[in-house]
């Protein structure tokens, strides 16, 4: 359990809401904002320092509600902005998230489950979505964490450790795709962020990047957590594009959004 003393000041609306329910620090995936898991309210607890956390959890929280009766996400239990940071109450998903051991004893499964789901989330209707995360937003949020120094050259991937921020940046630049196969996507779709329960996919987590943008974004980055995860055998990675119903995979555009997440 977080010691409460070391948390923020809650506003006094959540803590009206939570009351003396203990606050567990979950530390699984990447995420900047901090994370508790309220066991006996079946929910979770986001909150964003903006010293720290670049994004926005009131996007986050619209996403949720836009995406309700669209697919398994959180519902929004309370968002507000309190002083120097933001506060946002979830549901809990139900199940393991699929980076979990327990998955483990069925590789091919897993990675169906992960296709199959990512194929239905870039199956929804995006004629009316609000959300853009197309490459002209992507870059701009890129250049933005750049010049306020959020990037950290000590979290980079290894095939681009030891190289300068700006000089990756220009590379960033220098490789943009020509054109953009636009889908709803997660923005951060890797494995502790799905769901799964009894077999079955169960729901989507931390939809912070979430919006309509090209469908590599998320390509990309499911097979670099399949690899960071133990599951990037050559076959598996095969299988997931098969499931997922790609025949022609675009690897310059695996490559640029790849690189696109480490300013991100």
């Amino acid at each position: 359990m977080q010691p409460r003393k070391v948390l923020p000041e809650l506003p006094a609306s959540l803590k009206r809401i939570i009351g003396d329910a203990d606050l567990v620090q979950n530390k699984i995936g990447w995420s900047k904002a901090l994370v508790f898991h309220l066991p006996e309210r079946k929910s979770y607890l986001k909150i964003a320092l903006h010293q720290d956390y670049p994004d926005s959890l009131a996007y986050e929280a619209e996403v949720l509600r836009w995406l309700q009766g669209k697919l398994p996400v959180p519902q929004v239990h309370y968002y507000q902005r309190h002083r120097d940071a933001e506060y946002l109450l979830m549901s809990e998903v139900e199940g393991l998230d699929a980076s979990r051991e327990a998955h483990r004893r069925d590789p091919e499964g897993l990675v169906r489950l992960l296709a199959l789901g990512l194929r239905e989330m870039h199956s929804l209707e995006i004629g009316n979505c609000p959300f853009d995360q197309t490459l002209q937003v992507k870059i701009e949020k890129a250049r933005s964490n750049v010049e306020r120094g959020l990037v950290d050259e000590n979290d980079l991937e290894p095939q681009y450790r030891g190289k300068p921020v700006q000089d990756l940046y220009a590379l960033l630049l220098a490789s943009l795709p020509e054109s953009q196969d636009l889908v709803f996507t997660h923005g951060d779709y890797c494995l502790p962020n799905v769901m799964i329960q009894d077999g079955k996919l169960s729901g989507f987590i931390d939809l912070g990047r979430a919006g309509v943008s090209d469908r590599y974004v998320d390509l990309a980055l499911a097979v670099r957590s399949l690899q960071y995860n133990g599951y990037g055998a050559p076959e598996l990675v095969e299988l997931f594009f098969q499931t997922y119903g790609l025949e022609d995979l675009d690897q310059a555009k695996m490559e640029f959004f790849t690189l696109l997440d480490e300013f991100m």
